[in-house]
């Protein structure tokens, strides 16, 4: 594993770079001698600090500084230095990581643009099956409310299967039109349609077929779905032949599968026929340790599709966001940062206060839910106490460095 030397002069961008060079296969460890030193924000990096990296860091060392200004002092030393901007895209980021490491990274092209980010221990499981969940033949049963990132769970599912990715959303269609579209249908079926049609089954062949919100699939659809789970095989309407195709099916719902067996929108064989491979991802409300890096990925990436000045949101800002409790989940975070790009601090923080103002919290929840997002805040604070103190043991001490 390739060792980086980080310093930063800002907390959350570390935090955010770390993550991303973890996903990456890369160890931030300053102990050892490391392929590349990592200057983020340097001009908010103590000069004395800098200084002294020209006695622990060999001048062959590639630099590669992160930063909203191009201003880099102290590292003269050095004989290659790569500078980036903010902000930036991840694509970009590792791409001109692996320009001035001189090597490729071992990242599919979804890693690459739209990783699956998190730090809390229910996302590190879930990254972590992804490879198992995309080599084994079985249906894969996501479930999870609206927002929390099924179908990018899904589309890093299919980044490791290849072939054709068809997204099949039974809410998007009339009831009527639900199993035509998905199973296919002969010549003159439809009325108005005198060709065969293949359905999304048949064109998902040799990929991955994600068919979001099973809850919104006809009974009778559900049937015929549960029939070529057992058989392999379907009949499109108004064929006689059936077709086979192999494929992976990733299957999502909304809402709770109990309450949908129990309201018979949802068949009990069929349901348990898809679980015997299902992933749960959390709501943000149960995972608020990831908001932080979750801004800062936004902020970064759609500041630099909107070709916008990368702005640090303020301390006020980000504990209003931590007092929301985010009924729409990660998709509601992503479309609040991006207008925050576009409108800027004060408005945002305007909106918040009115949607929670809407929202029917007891205060008794929101003490609750307070009280246990500080324990994951000061539980954080402790570790990264404990590591800090552990890295000077082992370095004696000597050197200044950003945590």
């Amino acid at each position: 594993m390739l060792n980086v030397y980080l310093l930063s002069g800002e907390e959350g961008l570390e935090r955010y770079v770390t993550h991303l060079l973890e996903l990456a296969g890369l160890s931030v460890n300053k102990r050892e001698t490391p392929q590349l030193l990592l200057l983020l924000e340097p001009q908010k990096i103590d000069q004395r600090t800098l200084k002294e990296l020209s006695y622990n860091v060999s001048p062959q060392t590639p630099v590669l500084c992160i930063g909203t200004i191009r201003k880099i002092t102290g590292v003269s030393h050095f004989k290659k230095i790569a500078y980036l901007k903010r902000p930036f895209l991840t694509e970009r980021f590792y791409e001109i990581l692996e320009e001035t490491l001189g090597r490729r990274l071992s990242l599919n092209p979804e890693e690459r643009k739209n990783p699956f980010l998190g730090e809390d221990e229910k996302i590190e499981r879930l990254r972590k099956a992804i490879p198992f969940l995309a080599k084994i033949p079985n249906p894969i049963f996501l479930e999870g409310e609206p927002g929390t990132g099924k179908e990018l769970y899904a589309h890093h599912l299919h980044a490791w299967i290849g072939g054709p990715f068809v997204k099949f959303a039974a809410s998007a269609l009339p009831e009527e039109m639900i199993e035509p579209l998905l199973f296919g249908f002969g010549p003159k079926v439809i009325k108005e349609i005198k060709r065969p049609k293949e359905g999304a089954l048949s064109r998902a062949r040799n990929g991955v077929l994600y068919l979001e919100g099973l809850e919104h699939l006809p009974i009778s659809a559900q049937q015929k779905l549960l029939y070529f789970l057992d058989t392999g095989s379907f009949f499109p309407l108004g064929i006689h032949e059936p077709l086979s195709p192999t494929l992976k099916l990733i299957v999502s719902v909304n809402t709770s599968p109990g309450q949908l067996i129990k309201e018979e929108r949802l068949l009990p064989s069929l349901y348990f026929r898809l679980t015997e491979f299902s992933a749960h991802l959390p709501p943000l409300r149960r995972k608020f340790i990831d908001l932080p890096l979750l801004v800062e990925h936004f902020l970064e990436n759609y500041g630099a599709l909107y070709r916008q000045p990368y702005r640090s949101p303020s301390q006020e800002l980000l504990e209003k966001f931590l007092l929301y409790p985010w009924p729409k989940n990660v998709l509601e975070l992503e479309m609040v940062v991006k207008d925050l790009i576009l409108f800027g601090q004060e408005k945002i923080a305007e909106e918040i206060f009115r949607r929670r103002e809407r929202l029917p919290i007891s205060l008794r929840k929101l003490e609750e839910e307070l009280d246990r997002r500080l324990e994951e805040i000061l539980r954080e604070d402790e570790l990264k106490a404990l590591q800090t103190e552990s890295s000077r043991r082992g370095q004696g001490g000597h050197h200044t460095e950003s945590q």
